[in-house]
């Protein structure tokens, strides 16, 4: 379907765009996750409102998109949403007047200093962007204004700055700290505790992102042995599995499975973290109670988050067993080139690698 390239003003149009755009794509993603069908016939209607919301709300409808379980939608929001305001600060009249250059610059500008996959990622949207509105625009004579977006996709090799993580002594001392949840929080009931702890340890055990964990549905946990079984839904929709030794988490699963099912009207295909309104807790929630237990934890870090777990259970896993692939497979890596900077860490090989050069001053 086709619209006139420019709307009364050009704030408008290019929110009328982002609009239609991110229409597109909440009707293009996989929605398997989305329990709430009303709410998500509610966030489509909200973001057809031909240019109308301001660029806040259609934020906050985006946010509601992720929150109910359509995950992709941050991949062209967040660049799609600063490239707005770099427009607005340009003082363009007409969605002709973007050019290639425009948007290299945008790049050039807003991207410094960010890591290779984020820089590709803004690449990514911009140009899945204006290859949408050069699909749909019409103007004079029913021709389309084509944007010939030439942009140059990075290829630059950037500075990796190392993943902090946590020693075996710290993750000791962030263990205890969980136990105790001692966090002087407000309204935090025993199963809200309980649900909270049986979280985070699944994170720590299985590598996952926080995402995975409070995605997964009841029946994605199976127990095999002395182990549960977790099927993990990752980027790009990827199922993996990953297992976590039995005796870690059973007492904290088994109570949190008699609170769950207690729930009135819970079913098993429901996701398995849910409230008694059926609702799945904030990523951004975990990621403050993680933070906090950190800092009760007296642990420092550049990047106190919830990653930081993520990268502290890669560390040790390849320290202990030398196996990229398993470190791989094990987080849900696209690529072993994404596991590999975990062989930083493995300090027996480095030192290996300095006592072979010591060997030249014998010589």
């Amino acid at each position: 379907m086709s619209y006139p390239l420019n709307k009364e003003k050009f704030d408008i149009s290019l929110r009328f765009w982002l609009e239609r755009f991110f229409y597109s794509k909440l009707m293009g993603l996989t929605a398997h996750r989305v329990k709430d069908k009303g709410e998500f016939a509610q966030i489509i209607q909200d973001i057809q409102s031909g240019g109308r919301n301001s660029i806040n709300e259609i934020k906050a409808i985006c946010k509601r998109a992720r929150k109910i379980g359509l995950l992709g939608i941050n991949t062209y929001a967040n660049p799609l949403f600063i490239f707005y305001e770099y427009c607005m600060k340009l003082g363009f009249e007409d969605m002709r007047e973007i050019h290639t250059e425009n948007v290299q610059e945008f790049l050039s500008i807003y991207t410094t200093n960010l890591s290779l996959t984020t820089i590709r990622n803004y690449q990514f949207a911009l140009t899945n962007f204006f290859d949408f509105v050069q699909k749909h625009n019409t103007i004079e004579n029913g021709a389309s204004h084509v944007y010939t977006m030439d942009i140059a996709f990075a290829s630059r090799s950037v500075n990796h700055v190392l993943p902090d993580f946590l020693t075996e002594e710290e993750l000791s001392r962030f263990l205890k700290s969980l136990k105790s949840y001692d966090l002087h929080q407000k309204h935090v009931n025993t199963s809200v505790r309980l649900r909270n702890q049986l979280i985070i340890l699944m994170i720590i055990y299985s590598g996952a992102r926080v995402s995975e964990i409070l995605e997964i549905g009841y029946k994605d946990i199976s127990l095999e042995g002395d182990y549960y079984v977790l099927r993990l839904r990752g980027k790009g929709n990827k199922i993996r599995v990953v297992f976590i030794l039995r005796t870690l988490i059973e007492q904290y699963y088994n109570e949190w499975k008699v609170i769950r099912n207690s729930i009135p009207n819970v079913t098993d295909d429901m996701q398995f973290f849910i409230n008694k309104k059926f609702r799945v807790p904030a990523q951004s929630y975990i990621y403050t109670i993680i933070e906090t237990l950190l800092a009760s934890a007296g642990i420092r870090k550049a990047k106190n988050g919830a990653h930081l777990l993520r990268h502290s259970f890669a560390t040790m896993l390849y320290n202990k067993s030398k196996d990229l692939i398993l470190v791989q497979e094990s987080l849900g890596h696209s690529s072993v080139d994404t596991s590999r900077i975990y062989t930083h860490f493995d300090n027996k090989r480095l030192k290996h690698a300095a006592n072979v050069v010591s060997d030249i001053n014998k010589e």
